[in-house]
């Protein structure tokens, strides 16, 4: 059977790439295209606005970062007519006997756009909507797909590709032909990871952007910038509301859920890879890497044996311990990702349904910083459920915490399906500009030269607060002085190591005039051929 697979506005789409390898695994043909990319820009306090609120089927997100106290919008452009049209006649060239779209619940709107597109120019071709939002609600899929996979992928589309007109499949919503919804119990979770074959890259890939097609072969990957993303395990063992995880396990109660692929197997993965790709350094998407003594141990011993690059990846303070921590960094971790969220315990326990306790994190955090890792920091913002006393917590929390590499702050996305979305407590409901005062000085927090007094000190003051245009100023002062002391440190080295090559070469010169008139004068030749020396 050939089979065209299309990501809207996901190149890595991992969940897909590990479909597709398995249905090519099967003997059918299989494409993979990329409708659009989710792209990322740098934007002013008084710019946010206008991306906080795309256009009705567009969604946008709001990352604060450091880099010159800016924002960094993450956010999609429109499907154009072109685009479209270069997909179906892409379609046309592939003649695909199904077709699969894979959909977060940001995309979701986009998803159904493009199938109502295709199905205009290929009625008799079966559409198959995949993903996390099709599987957390498929009763809104359903009502524009031939069919609705829920759950995890691999199999399922196996099945359907093998008969795409049996009605019986596990993990299947069907729509027939009078109207029926059929809704088959979800399939069972594979739990020997290790059976599925590695994601694909670049075989049979292209991407349909900016009015044009462009092939994506396995050595153009110009997302990965030397990085590989990988993930070596399934399921989380948390059950955060704003997360999908708590509703997959409903899904699948009374069976393991969480599921990790063996060491061997991660290795292989990234050995493959880095002969592809040239990398630089590994990234592990696990919702928390540093977990599993054990698996831990084993990893620690072979990777730096077997690929020897610097990686990181997501700790936990339930989970992750210094003894990991330390058996990772000789393995080569250079850097954990750490889901503060917030420093409230009332908008961590009752909100977020986290519960891993405010000491544990800091405890986490100073752990490695000993070992030299350096450590990213992750917040959540924006939260309805959110007072300032709740963002006064986070921000003393910050304060209390080690110096990080990088804070992202992060706007909440609530989508309904979640329980987020269903909680009965109040809403203070913070104005945005209100956030924005927090949010900075969330952001101050990151420089080594900024210590608590002071940021707790403007975080009470009610003309700064008014006056955002003044906070931003001393978050960009903080930030050029901190590119300033990074280059006279840099320049520092330079000369250290500059004087040091001059102060051996003068070491040598004296020593060479000091043999010179003691050498005989058969080993003063045997010298100068040796060395090419030119003393007298």
């Amino acid at each position: 059977m050939r089979i065209a697979l299309i990501s809207p506005y996901d190149e890595r789409c991992y969940g897909m790439r590990h479909v597709f390898a398995f249905l090519r695994q099967q003997g059918h043909e299989v494409w993979f295209i990329v409708l659009k990319q989710y792209l990322s820009k740098p934007a002013t306090l008084e710019q946010l606005e206008a991306v906080r609120h795309p256009p009705p089927g567009m969604f946008s997100a709001v990352t604060e970062t450091l880099e010159d106290a800016s924002y960094i919008c993450c956010y999609t452009e429109p499907i154009t007519g072109t685009e479209y049209q270069l997909l179906l006649e892409k379609l046309g060239e592939i003649r695909p006997d199904l077709i699969g779209i894979s959909m977060t619940t940001p995309t979701a709107a986009a998803g159904r756009e493009i199938a109502e597109q295709i199905r205009r120019e290929f009625p008799r071709v079966p559409i198959v909507a995949g993903g996390i939002h099709p599987t957390i609600a498929p009763e809104q899929c359903i009502e524009w797909a031939d069919i609705v996979c829920v759950g995890e992928g691999e199999y399922t589309m196996a099945e359907i590709a093998a008969d795409p007109e049996r009605l019986d499949i596990a993990g299947v919503w069907r729509r027939k032909a009078d109207g029926e919804v059929i809704r088959n119990p979800i399939r069972p979770l594979e739990q020997n990871l290790d059976l599925f074959p590695f994601p694909v890259w670049g075989e049979n890939e292209c991407r349909i952007d900016w009015n044009q097609i462009l092939p994506l072969p396995a050595e153009n990957r110009p997302y990965f910038r030397g990085i590989y993303f990988i993930m070596t395990q399934r399921g989380c063992p948390f059950s955060c509301s704003y997360c999908y995880n708590h509703v997959l396990k409903a899904q699948h109660r009374g069976e393991n859920y969480m599921r990790r692929r063996s060491v061997e197997n991660v290795l292989e993965e990234i050995e493959k890879s880095r002969r592809l790709f040239g990398l630089t350094h590994v990234m592990f998407q696990d919702d928390v890497f540093v977990k599993d003594p054990e698996w831990i141990e084993e990893f620690a011993d072979k990777y730096p044996r077997r690929i020897g690059l610097p990686f990181g990846g997501y700790a936990h303070p339930l989970l992750s311990t210094e003894a990991m921590l330390e058996q990772l960094a000789r393995a080569g971790l250079k850097v954990i990702q750490l889901g503060v969220e917030s420093g409230s315990r009332y908008i961590l326990e009752k909100v977020y349904n986290r519960r891993h306790g405010i000491e544990k994190l800091i405890q986490l955090a100073k752990a490695a910083e000993k070992h030299g890792i350096a450590l990213n920091y992750e917040i959540l913002s924006n939260c309805d459920y959110e007072s300032e006393a709740d963002c006064l917590e986070t921000l003393k929390l910050l304060t209390r915490l080690p110096k990080t590499y990088l804070t992202r702050v992060l706007g909440l996305a609530v989508f309904p399906p979640l329980r987020i979305a269903k909680l009965e407590l109040p809403k203070p409901c913070l104005s945005e500009t209100t956030f924005e005062f927090w949010n900075l000085l969330y952001l101050l927090t990151h420089y080594p030269h900024m210590d608590s007094e002071p940021l707790l000190a403007l975080s009470q003051d009610s003309y700064l607060k008014a006056h955002l245009e003044i906070l931003r100023d001393i978050a960009v002062a903080f930030r050029q002085l901190e590119q300033q002391i990074r280059a006279d440190r840099a320049e520092i080295e330079r000369l250290k190591a500059e004087y040091e090559e001059v102060s051996l070469k003068g070491l040598w010169r004296r020593f060479r005039r000091c043999l010179a008139g003691r050498l005989p004068q058969s080993l003063r030749e045997r010298v100068r051929g040796v060395f090419g020396w030119r003393g007298n």
